[in-house]
Protein backbone atom coordinates (compact mmCIF):
# COMPACT_ATOMS: atom_id res chain seq x y z
CA UNK A 1 0.00 0.00 0.00
CA UNK A 2 1.05 3.35 -0.87
CA UNK A 3 0.94 6.37 1.50
CA UNK A 4 0.51 10.15 0.20
CA UNK A 5 1.99 12.51 2.48
CA UNK A 6 -0.18 15.70 2.43
CA UNK A 7 2.74 18.09 2.64
CA UNK A 8 4.08 17.04 -0.98
CA UNK A 9 0.76 17.69 -2.49
CA UNK A 10 0.85 20.68 -4.33
CA UNK A 11 -0.67 24.05 -2.71
CA UNK A 12 -4.19 25.17 -3.63
CA UNK A 13 -4.13 28.24 -1.25
CA UNK A 14 -2.65 30.86 -3.44
CA UNK A 15 0.73 30.21 -1.64
CA UNK A 16 3.83 28.85 -2.85
CA UNK A 17 7.29 28.50 -1.81
CA UNK A 18 10.59 30.19 -2.18
CA UNK A 19 13.87 28.28 -1.63
CA UNK A 20 17.17 29.34 -1.27
CA UNK A 21 19.75 26.38 -2.33
CA UNK A 22 23.71 26.65 -1.22
CA UNK A 23 25.61 24.40 -3.62
CA UNK A 24 29.48 24.22 -2.92
CA UNK A 25 30.68 22.64 -5.92
CA UNK A 26 33.60 20.11 -6.24
CA UNK A 27 36.12 23.25 -7.48
CA UNK A 28 35.55 25.14 -3.99
CA UNK A 29 32.93 27.76 -5.91
CA UNK A 30 29.87 28.03 -3.58
CA UNK A 31 26.82 29.03 -5.85
CA UNK A 32 22.95 30.12 -5.00
CA UNK A 33 20.05 28.45 -6.43
CA UNK A 34 16.90 30.92 -5.40
CA UNK A 35 13.71 28.97 -7.17
CA UNK A 36 10.09 28.79 -6.33
CA UNK A 37 7.66 25.29 -5.81
CA UNK A 38 4.27 24.72 -5.61
CA UNK A 39 4.67 21.65 -3.03
CA UNK A 40 4.62 21.98 0.25
CA UNK A 41 7.88 20.97 1.05
CA UNK A 42 11.25 22.54 -0.71
CA UNK A 43 12.99 19.59 -0.28
CA UNK A 44 11.57 17.54 -2.81
CA UNK A 45 12.47 19.97 -5.30
CA UNK A 46 15.78 20.51 -4.30
CA UNK A 47 15.97 16.38 -4.53
CA UNK A 48 15.02 15.99 -8.41
CA UNK A 49 18.08 19.21 -8.62
CA UNK A 50 20.34 16.59 -6.91
CA UNK A 51 19.20 13.60 -9.25
CA UNK A 52 19.80 15.75 -12.19
CA UNK A 53 22.90 17.43 -11.28
CA UNK A 54 24.47 13.81 -10.88
CA UNK A 55 23.59 12.62 -13.89
CA UNK A 56 25.36 14.85 -15.65
CA UNK A 57 28.33 15.93 -13.74
CA UNK A 58 28.14 12.19 -11.49
CA UNK A 59 29.05 13.88 -8.31
CA UNK A 60 26.71 15.27 -5.59
CA UNK A 61 28.03 18.73 -4.52
CA UNK A 62 27.65 19.55 -1.13
CA UNK A 63 23.91 21.13 -1.06
CA UNK A 64 22.15 23.16 2.18
CA UNK A 65 18.72 24.69 2.15
CA UNK A 66 19.31 27.77 3.35
CA UNK A 67 15.55 29.09 3.29
CA UNK A 68 11.94 27.36 2.78
CA UNK A 69 9.82 29.94 2.89
CA UNK A 70 6.08 30.06 2.20
CA UNK A 71 4.93 33.01 0.28
CA UNK A 72 2.21 34.58 -1.59
CA UNK A 73 2.27 35.40 -5.33
CA UNK A 74 5.69 33.15 -5.49
CA UNK A 75 6.38 33.28 -9.43
CA UNK A 76 6.47 37.14 -9.17
CA UNK A 77 8.43 37.04 -6.22
CA UNK A 78 10.95 34.85 -7.63
CA UNK A 79 10.83 36.52 -10.70
CA UNK A 80 11.79 40.26 -9.16
CA UNK A 81 14.47 38.54 -6.69
CA UNK A 82 15.87 36.97 -9.94
CA UNK A 83 15.90 40.54 -11.90
CA UNK A 84 17.86 41.88 -8.80
CA UNK A 85 20.58 39.57 -8.79
CA UNK A 86 20.96 38.91 -12.63
CA UNK A 87 24.30 40.82 -12.46
CA UNK A 88 25.66 37.67 -10.52
CA UNK A 89 23.97 34.74 -12.97
CA UNK A 90 25.70 31.91 -12.96
CA UNK A 91 25.77 29.24 -15.61
CA UNK A 92 27.00 26.05 -15.44
CA UNK A 93 29.16 24.30 -18.80
CA UNK A 94 26.35 21.78 -18.99
CA UNK A 95 22.70 22.01 -18.50
CA UNK A 96 20.64 19.99 -16.15
CA UNK A 97 17.15 19.91 -14.65
CA UNK A 98 16.97 23.07 -12.65
CA UNK A 99 20.42 24.34 -13.79
CA UNK A 100 19.24 27.83 -14.28
CA UNK A 101 18.42 30.62 -11.81
CA UNK A 102 21.86 30.02 -10.15
CA UNK A 103 23.87 33.10 -8.72
CA UNK A 104 27.70 33.84 -7.55
CA UNK A 105 29.10 35.85 -5.31
CA UNK A 106 25.71 36.47 -3.03
CA UNK A 107 25.49 38.10 0.16
CA UNK A 108 24.32 35.04 2.12
CA UNK A 109 22.71 36.70 5.21
CA UNK A 110 21.69 39.90 3.32
CA UNK A 111 20.02 37.92 0.90
CA UNK A 112 18.25 35.43 3.10
CA UNK A 113 17.03 38.85 5.52
CA UNK A 114 15.62 40.42 2.04
CA UNK A 115 13.56 37.51 1.68
CA UNK A 116 12.88 37.58 5.31
CA UNK A 117 11.41 40.21 5.46
CA UNK A 118 10.03 40.96 0.86
CA UNK A 119 8.02 43.80 1.20
CA UNK A 120 5.23 42.69 -1.63
CA UNK A 121 4.64 46.38 -1.95
CA UNK A 122 7.69 46.71 -4.42
CA UNK A 123 5.73 44.21 -7.02
CA UNK A 124 2.39 47.27 -7.12
CA UNK A 125 4.84 49.56 -7.87
CA UNK A 126 4.38 48.90 -11.58
CA UNK A 127 7.98 46.70 -12.23
CA UNK A 128 6.48 43.90 -13.63
CA UNK A 129 2.97 43.06 -14.91
CA UNK A 130 0.83 41.17 -13.26
CA UNK A 131 -2.33 39.19 -13.80
CA UNK A 132 -5.25 40.22 -11.71
CA UNK A 133 -5.51 37.24 -9.27
CA UNK A 134 -1.86 37.91 -8.52
CA UNK A 135 -2.81 41.59 -7.71
CA UNK A 136 -5.49 40.37 -5.82
CA UNK A 137 -3.44 37.75 -3.80
CA UNK A 138 -1.21 40.52 -2.88
CA UNK A 139 -3.52 43.47 -1.56
CA UNK A 140 -5.62 41.01 0.55
CA UNK A 141 -2.42 40.25 2.14
CA UNK A 142 -1.41 43.51 2.74
CA UNK A 143 -5.03 44.01 3.56
CA UNK A 144 -5.73 47.11 1.86
CA UNK A 145 -5.43 48.69 -1.60
CA UNK A 146 -1.64 50.79 -1.91
CA UNK A 147 -2.12 54.54 -2.03
CA UNK A 148 -2.57 55.28 -6.03
CA UNK A 149 -1.04 59.06 -5.29
CA UNK A 150 2.45 57.76 -4.14
CA UNK A 151 4.67 58.59 -7.32
CA UNK A 152 7.61 57.44 -5.70
CA UNK A 153 9.55 55.46 -8.55
CA UNK A 154 12.41 54.72 -6.47
CA UNK A 155 13.41 51.20 -6.38
CA UNK A 156 14.92 48.99 -3.35
CA UNK A 157 18.38 47.93 -5.18
CA UNK A 158 19.68 44.99 -3.28
CA UNK A 159 23.41 44.88 -2.86
CA UNK A 160 24.31 41.53 -3.72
Amino acid sequence: MFFSREDLDPIDDGYGRIYVLRFELECGTIVHKLGMCSSNRSTKRMMEILESFFKVYRYVPNVRMRRDKKVIVPRLVEKYMHEDLEELSYSFDKKFGGSTEFFIGVDEDLLLDYLDNFDYTVLLKGVMSMNTDDYAAITEYLGNLPDKSDNNTSSDDLPF
